[in-house]
């Protein structure tokens, strides 16, 4: 009777050993999600392959949403993911508003993406993000250059990545005639360099995905209609705002290779 009462014993010891090592296991895999996550450049970096995003868009995860599932995927990912993670339930358990924010500020970025910014299929780009440039003072390129397969100003259309709102519009010492559009879910889409804008586009206008914004250049820096101080290229910048900043950049590179065959069919004379 001793003796069984001992296994017994020794059996709940076990099993609550277990438990105890799971929930362990289970609040330290997210640990390392806080209110400043937004802030660490793993997340500004925002990558993420074709593969992947076209695996995270299918309708294959009941109840779970694009940017849930995106939200999860990088963290579990470490912000690299190789694989489709949809387990947001520890998050959520211990780390909820941590959670709930990153993944808005996933959606904010991710979401309205429709179409790539020039209306042409032989493009250039590479992951230029946070290279160093000095015009004006030394400093870090937070966006990507695209540039077209011939150096010919105002001949490329600019279009709208996203449904969205103007919000910006006109002359930048450095990013020269430019346009901003704020998306529906609240990202601000900076397009800049342009030679010329659509006409009668104003903020507050709302724009369509695929719109054409205005025509690529080389316009910026010096003073207004300086152009000709590098090659034709549109400079595409991504922000988003946050509780640390109103502005804060995140790298369109990604972004960018994932949208590069959605492009807006255009007659060129």
């Amino acid at each position: 009777m001793k003796s069984s009462r001992l296994f017994f014993l020794l059996i709940l010891f076990i099993i609550n050993c277990f438990i105890l090592v799971w929930l362990i296991q289970d609040r330290s895999h997210v640990s390392g999600l806080t209110a400043t996550t937004c802030n660490s450049d793993e997340f500004r970096e925002q990558f993420l392959s074709p593969s992947l995003y076209k695996e995270l868009s299918k309708t294959t995860y009941p109840g779970h949403s694009f940017a849930e599932l995106l939200t999860t995927t990088m963290l579990d990912g470490d912000f690299f993911p190789k694989n489709v993670s949809a387990n947001a339930a520890p998050y959520l358990k211990y780390k909820r508003d941590e959670f709930l924010l990153l993944e808005k500020y996933y959606e904010m970025i991710w979401s309205d993406l429709k179409y790539f910014p020039v209306a042409n299929t032989v493009v250039f780009f590479e992951d230029s993000w946070l290279a160093p440039r000095s015009y004006g003072g030394e400093r870090r390129h937070e966006g990507t250059d695209i540039f077209a397969s011939r150096n010919i100003s105002n001949y490329y259309p600019i279009i709208s990545i996203t449904d969205g709102i103007i919000e910006q519009k006109g002359w930048l010492p450095l990013g020269g005639y430019r346009i901003g559009i704020r998306s529906e879910s609240g990202a601000y889409f900076y397009y800049a360099h342009l030679a010329s804008y659509e006409p009668e586009l104003t903020v507050g206008d709302t724009v369509s995905a695929g719109d054409i914004l205005g025509f690529m250049g080389n316009t910026g820096y010096g003073e207004e209609g300086t152009a000709g101080k590098f090659p034709v290229h549109l400079h595409l910048g991504i922000y988003i705002s946050t509780p640390y900043t109103s502005e804060m950049s995140v790298n369109p590179y990604h972004i960018l290779y994932i949208l590069r065959k959605n492009i807006r069919k255009y007659t060129y004379s």
